[in-house]
């Protein structure tokens, strides 16, 4: 599957990372690539060797930021939909 090799050859570390920048998931798929998270967590948490915690903050994470990409698009001006998309931290600045 991609997602383990995005994990042990390219160094994805996040869901984010893999749904948005590897795959393109969340923005090919009508859900935004939520189905298929869960599954990817799962993945990504037997190789990176992830709590429970850990995996339900990335998820968690993945979920908040489909909704503010979503919010973003109602937003009429790019100011604004950044505001939105900004709402949700990055998750690499997340001590974990």
């Amino acid at each position: 599957m991609e997602a383990v090799y995005a994990v042990t050859h390219e160094g994805a570390l996040h869901i984010d990372d893999i749904l948005t920048r590897r795959t393109h998931l969340s923005i090919e798929t009508p859900d935004q690539g939520l189905s298929a998270a869960i599954e990817v967590a799962q993945i990504m948490g037997a190789e990176l060797g992830w709590s429970i915690e850990r995996t339900e903050l990335e998820l968690d994470h993945y979920r908040k930021r489909v909704a503010a990409e979503r919010a973003a698009h109602k937003v009429p001006d790019d100011s604004g939909a950044q505001a939105e998309r900004n709402r949700v931290r990055d998750i690499r600045l997340t001590k974990v």
